[in-house]
């Protein structure tokens, strides 16, 4: 294939050997440490309202009872504690004429005393504020009401002398009432584990019996108080369930004369038509006022947060949640408040998840538009934290969701400038709209989807790698993960509980941001690198460097800013690099690392480096003075350009960063001549979209030969890749982010990509894909196994399955995966030979039902421990949602995660000039069989020597199925221990700046 390359000159995003030389951190007698919590994750800037609010130890312990089944059982010993009470009333009224036995009067004064016992701490870590809230809450009432009769009847057991008190029983059985509607609302943590329709049930029949008991309990104390009749309970509960039934008394007077007979008629008949209509009408109101139409309340100096989404899915609710409240973040957040800001009222599914003990005391549904100033003042906006912009992940208006969203954006901005936003878009070339309103945060969804399945291929893992590096696993999801698979240890389910355990370890691993000590200054990057895994275990794997230059046109040279001026904890004034191995530590920046806890991170901020071992990459430099260059002049020769020398190369950069906006994933060379295919395997007589080699273009054509000769291309495709969409009506957008990572410069060879779908590209995106060697597409329907033998699945190195963007999500079953599942089926029957298959759910719950062997399938793993999950091969857009909420509290994870897809973007310096992008690492995947039987210890220390940091293993191991079958286990291993032995099948993840060799 002939390549023309174009005259415009492009930058080569590698370059050979790149020396950052930074200027000297000022004197100081003193460091400030970093700000860590022990089981927090370390952010270099925490959010604003940590410094004005820390939660009390009161609040803290809230957390812990909402998240452990010891709240669950404190709610059912208050129920149980109420229940007899209200038995001993019940045995209390067949002694109403005489006095009460002492056995009666002594059991219900120690009851009454647990019950206070067990109270009394509850409510004082729940409810309490001040002393008025005693006499403002219901519950501090009903159980004075409820203990005072216990009070009279020990003074004085004989009711003839203190009748008043069967007035006050009542209260008794509503105290009752909702202490067990408590304990029957489902939770994950409850002991009770009700379903979601027997908690309902169960809630609907508790109501009834306890209305017919309170109304009994009155009935009883009132036929007792004045009528003077020896009613027994018995008789109250049978009076009180036939009046509720037909509506009045059953009584012996009956009208004797014509005049009351039609008088009865009349009210009877104007009851029917009278009383129906003013129910409905009733109803209607009712029903107009939203219980979510309430404004949000929180106490005084409480910080909170909003969330503003078009649609509420539970996959992603879930996900955000779960990961703000994570208990890895440490106690700076246990008490914030989420409010959920949207015009619609929750589905049934959403408000089931809502009412957890977890989220129901912490997180407030409000109904109301964000584009509206009273809902906004309604939901204490001003006051915020922080403003969540969450888009709609599965939808054919992706343009329609991206207006909306910028609109909400631009309202938000306009209420207040102060809170910070966070940003999910759908589509890359909607960016720039977002990013002029300076947001915090923007994520793309699209783009991070494809740019990981792209990754994927090239470094299986990566996606669960990457997941689990940027998700919050606490220990006691670790423990409760290993209890989970020890009870669940028997032949059919296929896991191997060493290889469980190792996931497991390399799982609680994450990225935390801390500065590094002063120790390290002067030091080569890689034996920092290597110092702190040996003595720490932690892995530093990038660096964030201060934007602290600029450059001068005049002068052609490089200078310093003012720092009086920088930001320190701004993460908009760093550049970041991955694996920067040959820079210097000046002692100003922060570093990243993979660490098991923020204990260990947080010691690099106070490490004590008194040499011995790591000293060999040891280099002292020369302070630079305040006119020497950022970057050597070699060094931008090799980033594709020196230094800016006139105004012409300053307008091509300005050129070239507005082309980027436009189209965020060109390639990084273009050719004016260059082979392309568009095949299908029906013989179209119609327009065919096909290359212009003349032009740059896209041009119609109809000449068959050109058809016949492009099929014949696609019939010789082999180790290519196969990206299935099963869409009936709309072909994947943003493809270019899919094929992008895969046509770096850095990459050893070309892999032949295939798109098979249903539906057509339009001219428009094709013409993007056209500018990529070797895209193929080819139209078929990945479903049947025809449409896969069009695109030669049976020759595939691999295969990528997209999820139907058109599909809406339902309340009913999750059934939106079932057909990427017969995708996968089809696709693993038809290929004899392994062949790795990439699937996307839209509910991580499914991803247990790739295992292979159906045995394997247990109902109570979870999404975390499935196999393919923990083999990377599978990947939910839901996932996402926990990126965002992590960068709330570590706020570069979203440019550590972009420049591990995309590479670095080009240096804007605080002065407004732009430098090429600076030398940065790419992941590979690389074996280790030179290393098999040694430590890992030995591997990292030989791969440092090479200038390449290693993050993990990617093992594989042979387990025994059911049926004496044997087949491959996968998974990821993060960051293990230097003790650790590798196998035969063992490889390592890497970051190097080009492909390790000699491993």
């Amino acid at each position: 294939m002939s390549r023309v390359v174009s005259t415009t000159p492009e930058p080569i995003e590698e370059p050979t050997h790149v020396t950052f030389i930074l200027p000297p951190k000022q004197p100081s007698s003193s460091r400030t440490s970093s700000v860590v919590s022990v089981t927090s994750n370390f952010a270099l800037k925490q959010p604003r309202y940590h410094a004005l609010y820390q939660p009390s130890w009161r609040e803290q312990l809230a957390v812990e009872l909402d998240n452990s089944e010891i709240g669950s059982i404190w709610r059912l010993v208050d129920a149980f504690l109420n229940i007899l009470l209200c038995l001993i009333y019940i045995a209390h009224t067949v002694y109403m004429k005489a006095s009460l036995p002492t056995f009666n009067v002594c059991f219900e004064v120690v009851v009454s005393i647990l019950l206070l016992m067990e109270y009394i701490p509850k409510f004082y870590i729940y409810e309490f504020e001040s002393l008025r809230s005693l006499f403002t809450k219901v519950s501090p009432i009903l159980t004075a009401l409820t203990i005072y009769p216990v009070i009279a009847i020990a003074m004085d057991p004989v009711f003839e002398e203190t009748r008043y008190i069967v007035f006050f029983y009542p209260f008794r059985f509503i105290r009752c009432y909702l202490s067990v509607r408590d304990c029957l609302v489902r939770s994950e943590k409850s002991v009770l584990k009700l379903g979601q329709v027997t908690s309902k049930t169960l809630i609907f029949l508790q109501s009834i019996l306890f209305l017919i008991l309170t109304g009994s309990s009155l009935l009883h104390g009132v036929e007792y108080a004045y009528m003077d009749e020896n009613v027994t309970f018995l008789d109250a509960v049978f009076f009180t369930t036939i009046m509720l039934g037909t509506v009045g008394y059953l009584s012996d007077i009956v009208p004797d004369n014509a005049f009351p007979r039609i008088l009865l008629l009349v009210i009877f008949t104007t009851g029917l038509i009278f009383i129906p209509y003013s129910i409905s009408e009733l109803t209607m109101l009712i029903r107009s006022k939203s219980v979510y139409d309430k404004p949000f309340r929180k106490i005084s100096q409480q910080p909170h947060v909003i969330i503003i989404a078009p649609t509420i899915e539970l996959p992603s609710l879930r996900h955000f949640l779960k990961e703000f409240y994570s208990l890895a973040h440490g106690s700076a957040t246990v008490n914030t408040k989420v409010v959920i800001l949207n015009p619609l009222d929750p589905t049934d599914r959403v408000k089931t998840f809502l009412s957890d003990p977890v989220f129901a005391h912490r997180v407030q549904y409000v109904r109301g538009s964000s584009l509206d100033a009273r809902n906004l003042e309604k939901v204490d906006a001003k006051n915020a934290s922080a403003y969540f912009i969450l888009a709609k992940k599965y939808t054919q208006q992706s343009e329609i969701i991206d207006a909306e969203n910028v609109l909400k954006a631009i309202a938000l901005s306009k209420f207040d400038e102060g809170p910070k936003l966070y940003i999910q878009c759908i589509l890359p070339e909607n960016k720039i709209h977002f990013e002029s309103l300076n947001p915090d945060q923007i994520i793309c969804t699209d783009e991070l989807k494809l740019a990981i399945f792209a990754h994927s291929c090239l470094t299986p893992g990566f996606s669960t790698l990457l997941y689990g590096l940027t998700t919050s696993f606490t220990f006691e999801s670790a423990h409760e993960l290993r209890r989970g698979t020890r009870k669940r240890r028997r032949p059919s389910i296929g896991l191997d509980c060493d290889a469980i355990e190792d996931y497991i370890t390399g799982f609680s691993q994450s990225i935390y941001t801390t500065t590094l000590s002063d120790h390290f200054s002067g030091h080569n990057f890689l034996s920092v690198v290597e110092r702190l895994y040996v003595d720490l275990g932690v892995v530093l794997f990038a660096l964030g460097i201060p934007k602290t230059h600029s450059f001068d046109t005049s002068s052609t040279r490089w200078m310093f800013d003012h720092k009086d001026d920088f930001d320190v904890n701004d993460p908009k004034n760093y550049t970041v690099l991955i694996n920067p191995d040959d820079h210097i530590l000046n002692g100003d920046e922060i570093g990243f690392v993979i660490a098991l806890d923020g204990s260990l991170a947080d010691g690099a901020a106070t490490y004590e480096w008194h040499g011995g071992y790591g000293q060999k990459n040891h280099k002292v430099i020369p302070v630079p003075s305040e006119q020497q260059p950022l970057l050597t002049k070699g060094a931008l020769k090799n980033n594709g350009g020196g230094a800016y020398s006139d105004k012409k190369k300053i307008n091509q950069s300005t050129a070239s960063d507005t082309q980027h906006h436009e189209y965020p994933h060109k390639p990084d060379y273009f050719t004016l001549r260059r082979q392309r295919a568009f095949s299908t395997p029906l013989a179209f007589t119609e327009h065919e979209l096909l290359h212009d080699f003349s032009s740059s273009n896209i041009t119609l054509s109809s000449r068959a030969h050109d058809v016949e000769s492009i099929n014949s291309v696609i019939d010789t495709i082999t180790d290519h890749i196969l990206l299935c969409d099963y869409s009936q009506t709309t072909f994947p957008r943003n493809l270019d982010c899919f094929v992008s990572p895969l046509r770096k410069p850095y990459l050893e060879k070309i892999i032949p990509i295939v798109i098979l779908s249903p539906t057509r590209p339009s001219q428009s995106q094709w013409k993007i894909l056209c500018q990529f060697d070797q895209v193929y597409f080819v139209q078929g329907n990945p479903m049947m196994r025809e449409g896969l033998d069009c695109g030669r699945v049976r020759f595939a190195k691999q295969a990528v399955v997209l999820a139907d963007s058109s599909r809406l999500l339902r309340n009913g079953e999750k059934t939106e995966d079932a057909s990427a599942m017969l995708v996968f089926l089809n696709i693993k029957a038809m290929c004899k030979e392994n062949i790795d298959v990439f699937v996307e759910f839209v509910h991580m719950d499914n991803m247990k039902f790739m295992s292979e062997d159906a045995s394997a399938i247990d109902k109570s793993m979870q999404a975390h421990h499935s196999p393919a999950f923990m083999a990377g091969t599978c990947f939910s857009l839901s996932m996402l949602d926990s990126i965002i909420c992590q960068s709330f509290y570590q706020p570069h994870i979203v440019t550590i995660i972009e420049q591990m897809l995309f590479g670095t973007p080009p240096l804007h310096l605080l002065s407004g000039s732009t430098c090429p992008a600076p030398s940065h690492s790419h992941f590979y995947q690389v074996p280790v069989q030179l290393f098999v039987g040694c430590q890992y210890g030995e591997l990292f220390r030989s791969m440092i020597d090479k200038k390449v940091v290693p993050l993990g293993l990617y093992r594989t191991k042979k387990v025994k199925t059911v049926n004496g079958n044997e087949k491959e286990l996968k998974y990821v291993y993060t960051c293990p221990k230097s003790n650790v032995l590798l196998r035969n099948d063992d490889k390592v993840f890497v970051l190097s700046k080009r492909a390790p060799t000699g491993f």
